[in-house]
């Protein structure tokens, strides 16, 4: 009953078959798996431009190839985006289009990618350096700037067929952000959060200092200004940088404690008491003179209804972007009431009123971490930024639950349509009576993150994770004791037959037993210095584990000795599931999954359908199991009675 572990991925990241055995229940059916959900775009959008409320582009980085670039473009406000093909392997960071033709796209190596027939093909320009490039600046029709590192400031007066450098005078720094408000007077800020104005078309440039205002130096993540006078400045520490003297003076708007942030923008503190995250914001759009929209960190969208004076929070944090939490890094409104923001996990968000609802229009990928199903219908999923997805329909359709978290999750465990905990980090463990309509978060005495947890009904359940943690309740997990056996490794996996037997297992081929419910645990000597991702037992005798290097072993004594099993793969295997004593499975990396019908003397490869880790497996029966994994994928098998030909 393996729970896939947060910190195991940043470790450890270095369709169908006919069954036909004599006495198999199912000899005679066909079983396979089917991809029911996963993330339209495996990558990480940077930066997102439209043109009208139709036409849009955004650009970013696949997370399968980090080298490889992602644009994709839309015609129908976003109903529907198409990928287009840009020929550069590099991550991409800013678009920009001055209408529905022409646009450019910047990236790392100095890359500047141009079109003009709306993204159909993009070509490369030379612009005279392999800097990374951080901002791009375009004044109508055709004045183009950009910025980069070590003293990168190029400007094209020709659509970007040549360039000039225009940095003098300004040392070696680097630079983040660029914004002009025609060919003469423009901004660029660095780094180290100085601010640069121009007013002759950067043949000179003159100091505007912002860290008094900030209270030190801060990283500057956008530029912008509406004119001569108004402007903004946003990045590191939610700080929002404001001038109405063209950059003479800078006043911070969110300058102030934690409590103020959670007085007056709508942020309140995260689980375990701890103080707010220091987050950035990385992007800044106007819809009209007074709508403004802020995106960063933690899923944070900001909105001004007064020209950017006063800011509240329309989502993030403890608003609960449904599908999570993640970093978004784009936004771009085409009036006050139309716009799209864009970030990790492949995001895509649209809103048609303002920023009072948002819709996704492709569908994230967060981590998914656990599953479980408590009938054939019902099932729930959960992962990072404390993301949970329910299902009313067998997995076919998924939606987003409040989860009052946004701690990653390491586990789910439903014992009926009502009643399941999730746990997470900083020792989170949120329950639910009504089947995830609301969340609860409970009081745990531990801190350290939690990685599996186990119920045997409503009111008895254990749960493990780092460090050697492992606590216990009998009361629903209303209150939660201590039952650590008392060593420091990290435990990955809870498993328990009855109430009073069980085993933890962990790093280090960490394996313990108990017989009293966990008051007193046996260090028992496992398979050999392996990590244990998860463990599958079927009675007080025997059960198996898999590892991170791809073994499976099996006990036929409690654990006392284990005997390997041949599994033909060499990629970390997460999960291990038995429907009965012989028939199981067991999923891991690169889309592997695992089924043994003999016990597990051997195993067989089957039809993923899918090329991403494969995290936490559960079935309700046979024929009716559930698979968890990257990128918000989410698998079903079926068992069906097969054709008259299929028979034959």
């Amino acid at each position: 009953m393996r729970r896939f572990t947060i910190a195991t991925l940043a470790i450890l990241t270095a369709s169908g078959f006919v069954a036909c055995r004599r006495g198999d229940p199912s000899a005679n059916k066909v079983g396979h798996w089917q991809v029911v959900r996963s993330a339209a775009w495996e990558g990480t959008f940077r930066d997102v431009h439209f043109v009208d409320a139709q036409t849009g582009w955004a650009v970013g980085s696949r997370f399968s190839d980090l080298t490889e670039s992602l644009i994709v473009h839309t015609d129908d406000g976003g109903a529907t985006w198409t990928a287009q093909q840009s020929g550069y392997y590099g991550p991409l960071r800013r678009v920009l289009f001055v209408d529905a033709r022409r646009g450019w796209s910047i990236g790392d190596q100095g890359v500047l990618l141009a079109t003009d027939d709306g993204g159909t093909t993009w070509k490369k320009r030379d612009i005279g350096t392999d800097e990374a490039l951080f901002d791009l600046a375009v004044v109508p029709p055709a004045d183009l700037w950009v910025v980069g590192d070590h003293a990168v400031v190029l400007r094209s007066t020709d659509g970007g067929a040549s360039w000039n450098t225009m940095a003098q005078g300004l040392g070696y720094e680097s630079f983040r952000a660029i914004t002009f408000i025609d060919p003469n007077r423009g901004w660029i800020a660095s780094y180290s959060g100085d601010v640069y104005r121009t007013t002759d078309g950067g043949k000179s440039w003159s100091l505007q200092p912002t860290r008094a205002a900030a209270g030190g130096a801060i990283e500057i993540a956008r530029l912008f200004f509406a004119d001569a006078k108004k402007g903004w400045a946003i990045g590191d520490r939610r700080a929002i940088l404001a001038t109405v003297d063209g950059g003479d003076t800078w006043t911070n708007l969110t300058d102030g404690s934690n409590e103020r942030h959670e007085n007056v923008y709508g942020q309140v503190r995260g689980s375990a008491d701890e103080p707010l995250h220091s987050f950035m914001l990385y992007d800044i759009d106007f819809g009209d003179p007074k709508n403004a929209w802020i995106v960063g960190d933690m899923g944070t969208v900001l909105h001004s209804i007064d020209g950017g004076a006063t800011w509240t929070h329309q989502l993030g944090g403890p608003l609960n972007i449904q599908g999570g939490h993640p970093v978004l890094l784009g936004a771009s409104f085409v009036s006050p009431t139309e716009g799209w923001v864009v970030g990790e996990f492949g995001t895509i968000l649209h809103t048609q009123d303002g920023g009072t609802t948002w819709d996704e229009q492709s569908a994230t990928g967060t981590l998914l971490s656990g599953i479980s199903f408590a009938d054939t219908k019902r099932g729930w999923t959960a992962g990072d930024r404390g993301e949970i997805l329910a299902t009313r329909d067998g997995g076919r359709t998924w939606a987003a639950q409040n989860s009052a978290t946004m701690e990653c999750f390491g586990a789910v465990d439903f014992v009926n349509r009502k009643h399941g905990w999730g746990v997470a980090e900083w020792g989170t463990i949120v329950h639910t009576k009504d089947g995830g309509e609301s969340w609860t978060v409970l009081e745990t005495p531990v801190r350290a993150t939690l990685l599996a947890v186990q119920f045997l009904n409503e009111r008895v359940g254990w749960a493990a994770g780092a460090g050697g943690t492992v606590i216990s309740t009998t009361d629903g997990g209303q209150t939660w004791t201590d039952r650590s056996p008392g060593t420091t490794r990290d435990l990955f996996d809870v498993d328990f037959v009855d109430g009073r037997t069980g085993w933890v297992t962990g790093d280090g081929g960490t394996v313990y037993r108990t017989t009293d419910g966990g008051q007193t645990w046996a260090e028992q000597k496992g398979p050999g210095d392996i990590w244990i991702l998860g463990a599958a037992f079927r009675s007080a005798r025997v059960g198996w584990v898999v590892s991170a290097d791809g073994g499976i072993w099996q006990t036929i004594d409690g654990g006392e000795t284990w005997s390997a099993q041949p599994s033909g793969v060499d990629v970390p295997l997460y999960d291990i599931a038995f429907t009965s004593d012989t028939h199981g499975w067991a999923v891991g990396g690169s889309g592997v999954i695992l089924e043994t019908r003999d016990g597990g003397d051997t195993w067989q490869k089957r039809q993923s359908g899918t090329h991403v880790s494969l995290t936490h497996i559960s079935f309700v029966s046979d024929e009716a199991g559930w698979i968890s994994g990257e990128w918000g994928t989410i698998l079903r098998y079926s068992v069906e009675e097969p054709t008259l030909a299929a028979a034959g």
